[in-house]
């Protein structure tokens, strides 16, 4: 026996998720306040906002990361409305084994999601404060596998199918980062007590093997302003909104990139940070973003997917691909409504609302659209009537369907889904009606399964036996039938099987007296 192995002549590519998990690390803190604090009397919020510094992938496919977690108290001393802040930081490592398959024929794309999961917060004593919690970080990473296609010898009869699918997924990266001074006007900032960084593509030019991406980052930040009246007061006695569009722009370079190619270009905020100065109204923003870009374009692949020989008995294997066509792009703004009870009295004054989206899947729904589904964490701070400061918290589950074309239970979705502003208004009831308006950017590619041989093995110990008695056979056949099966099933050549009844397409069904030549 003579086996045909596959070869490397020709391939097809697949984007894969070659591993989806995620990895945890608890927060603890055991804080004793300075001598310029006040003692705490009532804790109003405790934050934890988890952010990433680096990462990296070793050889053996392990995952390097070095994570930062901003832990921020407000709270009230006694007898006082102004408000007191507590800004730590607490750092930490975390090594993950992805390697989970054995191989990997390129370098993985990793997609980290940061969240916090829980956080507690007690006063110990008027002077010291202990914060409980846990963060985690949700990792995805794909990677670009070719499966090679065997290359049929001559002399055997093989049957393909011309499909479209991508081509080799290029891809490139880069980290920056970005300074820059917002000046606010305040005269004055005690303490950041929220802040928040939208990040957006604006442009894409491809010049020459090279990327060249442009975008933004938007800061919303909700500030404490020190008491004016009582200089002698610590803490922030009123507060301000401030937003702030810090311009990105990288170059990367894409080998074999051209105008072409369909691009997917991406920017990510990994760590934020704003520090105000002293004594003035200037905030120093720190920023590190990932900017990324990735191209694909469509292209032609025969594969085969039948095979015998007319001499020999043949064996062969299948594999099952699952090819991907060309990706298209969705881009879609929505809204979802929340109510939110404060039980903090009587409102007088909202000073922010915030909202974020924890937990999103992006998937397709038994009715051709596509589910996102996810938790919307609100966060809102005021003032009551009487003067006292607030915060109050909501977590909630929401499901959103969008509409999108050729929608199938196989159409994989690559997604990024960011809270992009967040209103609100005081009912009449004392409620509040919280407006989240969510930003849905995803990239959408259709899965066609192809069975495709694998290995041949055609047995040189078992030929076909031969009859010298006719030169031509007649059949008659019904209109299910096509070149193909009737040649494969009488042991002849497709290409005498056509000449020989003047068939113009292997592909036409046929149905009556089919002339079937001895080879």
């Amino acid at each position: 026996m003579e086996e045909i192995t596959k070869s490397a002549g020709s391939a097809v590519c697949v984007d894969e998720i070659v591993f989806d998990g995620q990895t945890e690390q608890g927060v603890e803190l055991d804080y004793v306040l300075p001598d310029y604090y006040p003692d705490i009397f009532k804790i109003l919020s405790c934050e934890l906002t988890p952010k990433i510094i680096s990462y990296s992938v070793s050889g053996d496919m392990r995952l390097n990361i070095d994570g930062i977690v901003y832990i921020k108290v407000l709270y009230l001393a006694e007898n006082s409305e102004n408000v007191q802040c507590v800004d730590q930081r607490y750092t930490y490592s975390k090594t993950v084994d992805m390697n989970r398959k054995n191989t990997f024929s390129a370098e993985p794309v990793i997609t980290l999601q940061m969240k916090s999961d829980y956080c507690s917060c007690r006063a110990v004593s008027p002077r010291r404060i202990d914060v409980r919690g846990a963060v985690s970080c949700r990792i995805k990473a794909s990677a670009c596998m070719e499966y090679d296609l065997p290359a049929i010898p001559d002399g055997l009869q093989v049957r393909t199918a011309e499909t479209e699918c991508c081509g080799k997924t290029l891809f490139a990266q880069k980290q920056l980062t970005v300074r820059e001074e917002i000046d606010t006007g305040a005269s004055g900032i005690a303490f950041i007590m929220q802040c928040s960084a939208v990040p957006k593509v604006t442009d894409l030019r491809v010049i020459a093997d090279k990327a060249v991406l442009k975008g933004t980052v938007t800061i919303n930040a909700l500030y404490g302003t020190p008491d004016e009246e009582h200089p002698e007061n610590s803490g922030a006695a009123n507060t301000e909104k401030m937003t702030a569009d810090i311009p990105i722009s990288a170059i990367l370079d894409i080998d074999g990139i051209t105008s072409e190619h369909q691009t997917f270009p991406e920017i990510f905020v990994m760590n934020c940070e704003l520090l105000p100065k002293t004594e003035s109204g200037i905030l120093s923003c720190e920023l590190l973003v990932e900017c990324r870009v990735r191209a694909q374009t469509e292209e032609m692949v025969s594969i085969a997917t039948d095979v015998y020989s007319t001499e020999y008995e043949t064996e062969f294997t299948s594999n099952l691909l699952k090819i991907a066509e060309q990706p298209r792009t969705l881009s879609q703004n929505f809204t979802v409504h929340s109510e939110l009870s404060t039980d903090k009295g009587e409102i007088r004054s909202v000073w922010d609302a915030a909202s974020e989206l924890k937990n999103a899947v992006c998937r397709p729904d038994e009715n051709g659209s596509l589910k996102l589904t996810g938790q919307l964490y609100i966060a809102v701070y005021g003032v009551n009537t009487d003067g006292v400061p607030f915060f109050c918290e909501k977590q909630e589950p929401i499901e959103q369907t969008i509409s999108a074309d050729d929608i199938t239970d196989d159409t994989m979705t690559d997604f990024t889904a960011n809270v992009i502003d967040t209103g609100f208004s005081i009912k009449p009831d004392g409620n509040l009606d919280i407006t989240s308006t969510i930003n849905l950017e995803a990239s959408l590619h259709n899965i066609k399964p192809v069975e495709a041989i694998g290995t041949v093995t055609v047995c040189e110990d078992k030929p076909k036996p031969k009859s010298d008695e006719f030169a031509l056979r007649i059949c008659y056949t019904d209109s299910k039938s096509d070149c193909w099966s009737i040649a494969k099933r009488y042991n002849t050549t497709v290409k005498a099987l056509m000449e020989e009844n003047d068939i113009e397409s292997c592909d036409e069904p046929l149905s009556g007296m089919i002339v079937i030549p001895t080879v």
